[in-house]
């Protein structure tokens, strides 16, 4: 079923507005009025590329959730004996553009080929049924695409849910499916427009059913001459910056709103980390006054074991002064004893005068 290279958009454009939407270059792929064009959008990682590549060769589609389709692309396709060309567009909360670059680069696209007179035949929006909850980028992203279509001719629009066979719980999966119907948040206000809610859930057999549908109904209303978006118009007729646009409205909410997150978290981390801070400095401070302790202390015990020292030094020289004191002292008292000896031998010898004999 492939159909040969896609149609990617040229670099330059024919077309200029005043606009921050069309001053940028872009152009309408070599498409004409005539042509039946369905879109194919939805976040990135919900099957984009994988339904358009049941149709042709040209699609990439990759293994994981991160994004495979880079830039809008164009690829044709045949259905039942009949050429359509399949718009591949980038999906929001993509892994390395921004919402802004990728809304902004649909508007477009939209805008040219609304100058063009190259309207959709429709639009196939594709949610991946496994989501537990639809909340944050999920939310955002309806939003984004039910103020991008507005309510006009909506008939030729399905919502399709994919991703069927990697939920254990077909219950929940079908409660999640009537919550995204019934929903005002979600899918109700499109639905009560003229949305048809599909399932993508058999592979190329459901996604040939889903676009028969939607040429059915493109072929089926006599006046149905395409879908013309709320945003063309804002775009095309009334002159609207993207920032003014409905769908612009909704992402700048998002972007603000993501901003005073950011704020409150920046506050919240500047806070604990004057905190951590803080605690660190009296740490610190402590650990330096502890550190002062250790140190008089062992100063104070080095003077103390300097002055024991000392003690010891002068005790010994002390005792050395008394030792030789005492030697001095003994040595004297020996010459006093060897005297007095001497003297008591001599008072006690008979060598007296009167024991001499003389001879006259």
């Amino acid at each position: 079923m492939g159909q040969g290279p896609s149609k990617q958009a040229p670099a330059s454009s024919p077309w200029s507005t005043q606009n921050d939407v069309s001053s940028s270059e872009s152009a309408v792929p070599d498409i004409g009025p005539e042509d039946t064009v369905i879109a194919v959008m939805g976040l990135t990682g919900v099957g984009k590329s994988t339904f358009i590549s049941y149709f042709s060769d040209t699609a990439i589609v990759g293994d994981d959730l991160e994004s495979c389709t880079s830039t809008l692309s164009i690829h044709p396709a045949t259905i039942s004996n009949r050429t359509i060309y399949l718009i591949d567009t980038p999906g929001f909360d993509d892994t390395n553009r921004t919402d802004t670059d990728i809304l902004k680069e649909i508007a477009l696209w939209l805008h040219h080929s609304y100058d063009a007179s190259v309207k959709l035949a429709g639009i196939v929006y594709l949610h991946r049924i496994q989501d537990n909850r639809v909340g944050g980028s999920g939310v955002k992203n309806i939003h984004l695409f039910r103020e991008l279509c507005g309510t006009d001719r909506l008939s030729s629009v399905v919502l399709a849910t994919t991703m069927w066979d990697t939920v254990p719980d077909q219950r929940k999966a079908e409660e999640r499916e009537a919550e995204l119907k019934t929903s005002p948040d979600f899918w109700a206000g499109l639905v009560e427009h003229g949305c048809s809610v599909l399932r993508q859930d058999d592979g190329a057999a459901s996604a040939t059913k889903i676009l028969e549908h939607i040429m059915t109904q493109s072929s089926s209303d006599s006046k149905q001459e395409g879908i013309t978006l709320q945003i063309q118009e804002e775009i095309a007729e009334e002159g609207k910056a993207l920032h003014e646009t409905s769908a612009g409205e909704v992402l700048k909410a998002s972007l603000e709103e993501q901003q005073r997150l950011y704020e409150a978290k920046t506050a919240l981390l500047e806070e604990q980390l004057s905190k951590i801070a803080s605690e660190l400095a009296s740490l610190q401070d402590a650990q330096v006054s502890r550190d002062e302790q250790v140190r008089q202390e062992r100063e104070r015990a080095q003077r103390e074991v300097e002055k024991r020292e000392m003690s010891r030094e002068e005790e010994i020289i002390a005792f050395k002064r008394e030792l030789d004191r005492l030697r001095e002292d003994l040595h004297f008292t020996r010459v006093k004893q060897e005297k007095t000896e001497a003297e008591y031998r001599e008072l006690t010898s008979n060598r007296w005068p009167w024991n001499w004999c003389i001879v006259m």
